[in-house]
C-alpha cells in the first residue's frame, strides 16, 4: 500500500497534516486482556524511530511497561473493551464476558466525541491498536489515521459466543464495522482470517527474543547441571487444578517460572521477572509447558523452544496456533486429562531426543514498526 493510498483524503485533515509539523506521536490502544497483547507491543515500540512519541491508553499498568519498553513512553489509563473473561487459564465465562463487553460498548457510545478532541488535544499523529474496536472509530473521528496489529480479533472471538445469543448480534455488527475504519491490518503470524480489514499486509511472528542464560539459570537457583530445564507458564489466570506435586516424578527435569504452584515440590523453582528477563528464559529453556496463546506460540517458534500445551475450547485463534506449531513440527499437544495429571513423560522423551529446532527470522516487529511510522507520516506534498 503506497504512502498516497495510507493518507488518504478521508484520514487527513489540515489539522493532522498541523501536528505532523511537530514529532510523530504514536498513541496505542491495547486491549485489557492479561499482559500478551502488551508483552508483543511493547516488542514493536521498542523498534520505533527514536524521536518517535509513545502513548499508551489501557489498564495494563505502566510499571509493565517499564519492565519491557527500552525508552521514554507516556500512559493514559482508560478501559475501552474487556476481552475474554476467565475462570483459569483456558476457560472463559462467556456470559460474563458477553455482558461486559456490552456495559462496555454502551458507555464508549457516549465517550467518543470526547475521546476524539482527546486524542486532537494531545497532538496524536497516528492510532495503532492490538485490538481495542473502539480504537478505530476514535482515530475516523478524530481525522487520525489508524493501524491493528494482531492475529486474531475480539470479532473472531465474539462471533461463536454470540451464536444462540440475537441480543448480542447488534454489538458484534458494530465491532465489525469499527474494525473496517482501520487503515491498515498488520497481520501477525499465524493470523486468524480478517477479511473484514481494507487492507492488510502479513508478516511474520512477533515476540520477544532472548539471550541464553541457562548457566545463571542454573547457578542463582542450584539446579544440577545434568538436568533439563523446563519452563511452565501457567498466566495470570493459573492451572490450580494441575498435580504438581507429580512433578517430582519427572527427576530428569527441573522446572521453573514465574508463578507460584500450589505443592510443587523442590524441582520446581520460581524466578522473579526483575532478576531474570522471561525472554532470556525462553532461550535458557529446552522445552516450555504452557497453555497456547499467540505470545508462547510466537516466541517459542522465534527462540526455536519445543512446546508441550493443551486443548483451548471457546477460543477461536487456537487451531490457528495448533496448526502452525503442528506445521512447525516441534510443538506437542496433550489431552487436558493427561496435561492437567502430570502425564508428560512421552511428550518429553520426544523433546529430550529430537532436540530444540532453529529459531524462526524476527524481522516482523520492525516491520511493524516501520509501517505504523510510515502511516503516521503523509507524504512531502502535504506539506507544500
Amino acid at each position: 500500500m503506497s504512502g498516497d493510498e495510507c493518507a488518504s483524503a478521508k484520514t487527513v485533515t489540515p489539522e493532522f497534516l498541523l501536528r505532523m509539523r511537530k514529532k510523530m506521536k504514536l498513541l496505542y490502544y491495547i486491549t485489557s486482556h492479561g499482559y500478551g497483547h502488551a508483552a508483543r507491543t511493547a516488542t514493536i515500540c521498542n523498534l520505533l524511530s527514536p524521536d518517535t512519541e509513545i502513548l499508551f491508553r489501557t489498564t495494563v499498568p505502566p510499571e509493565f511497561f517499564a519492565e519491557e519498553i527500552r525508552r521514554p513512553f507516556a500512559h493514559a489509563p482508560a478501559e475501552f473493551d474487556c476481552g475474554c473473561r476467565q475462570t483459569d487459564g483456558v476457560t472463559v465465562d462467556v456470559e460474563e464476558t458477553l455482558g461486559a463487553y456490552r456495559s462496555i460498548a454502551d458507555r464508549n457510545a457516549g465517550l467518543l466525541d470526547t475521546e476524539a478532541a482527546w486524542c486532537v488535544k494531545n497532538g496524536v499523529s497516528v492510532i495503532a491498536s492490538d485490538i481495542v474496536p473502539f480504537a478505530f472509530e476514535v482515530a475516523r473521528a478524530a481525522g487520525i489515521p489508524s493501524v491493528a496489529a494482531t492475529n486474531f480479533t475480539w470479532y473472531s472471538i465474539y462471533e461463536d459466543y454470540a451464536a444462540g445469543r440475537p441480543g448480542f448480534a447488534p454489538y458484534l455488527d458494530k465491532i465489525r464495522e469499527q474494525y473496517a475504519l482501520a487503515d491498515l491490518l498488520l497481520a501477525l503470524f499465524p493470523a486468524c482470517p480478517m477479511p473484514y480489514f481494507p487492507a492488510a499486509l502479513n508478516v511474520g511472528p512477533v515476540g520477544r527474543v532472548g539471550t541464553d542464560i541457562r548457566r545463571r539459570l542454573r547457578e542463582e537457583n542450584g539446579i544440577a547441571f545434568d538436568k533439563r530445564l523446563g519452563l511452565i507458564y501457567t498466566g495470570n489466570f493459573g492451572m490450580d487444578g494441575a498435580a504438581w506435586k507429580d512433578l517430582e516424578r519427572l527427576g530428569d527435569w527441573e522446572f521453573f517460572g514465574l508463578y507460584p504452584l500450589p505443592g510443587a515440590p523442590k524441582n520446581y523453582h520460581r524466578i522473579e521477572k526483575n532478576l531474570f528477563r522471561y525472554q532470556d528464559c525462553i532461550a535458557s529453556a529446552d522445552v516450555m509447558i504452557s497453555k497456547l496463546g499467540y505470545g508462547t506460540c510466537a516466541e517459542c517458534l522465534l527462540n526455536g523452544l519445543p512446546i508441550v500445551y493443551l486443548p483451548r475450547d471457546g477460543f477461536a485463534e487456537f487451531p490457528v496456533l495448533h496448526a502452525a506449531l503442528s506445521d512447525w513440527g516441534y510443538g506437542y499437544l496433550l489431552s487436558k486429562e493427561n496435561f492437567y495429571s502430570l502425564a508428560w513423560s512421552d511428550a518429553l522423551d520426544v523433546v529430550q531426543r529430537r532436540g530444540k529446532p532453529a529459531p524462526l527470522p524476527s524481522g516482523a516487529a520492525l516491520t511493524c514498526a516501520r509501517e505504523i511510522e510510515k502511516l503516521g507520516s503523509p507524504p512531502p506534498s502535504y506539506f507544500a
